[in-house]
């Protein structure tokens, strides 16, 4: 079990950074509920100067917003 990262990208939990644990030889990806009830699922893994984090996508995300995140 490791520690990961993650940005909730759209809805209302928008650009919540948080971490969990999860099982790096897991079957899924990482997914979290959001406060609304709906799933967040990765969409995508950054790389970057904090370390890796992954971008969770909420179904009622914007493109816009998810390209925010991804560069951001």
């Amino acid at each position: 079990m490791e520690d990961i990262e993650y940005i909730i990208v759209g809805g209302p939990q928008h650009g919540l950074v948080s971490r969990r644990p999860w099982k790096a030889d897991a079957a899924t990806p990482p997914m979290e509920p959001a406060c609304d009830g709906l799933l967040c699922r990765a969409a995508a893994r950054r790389h970057g100067n904090v370390g890796t984090r992954y971008l969770l996508l909420h179904p009622k995300a914007t493109g816009e917003q998810f390209l925010t995140m991804l560069v951001a």
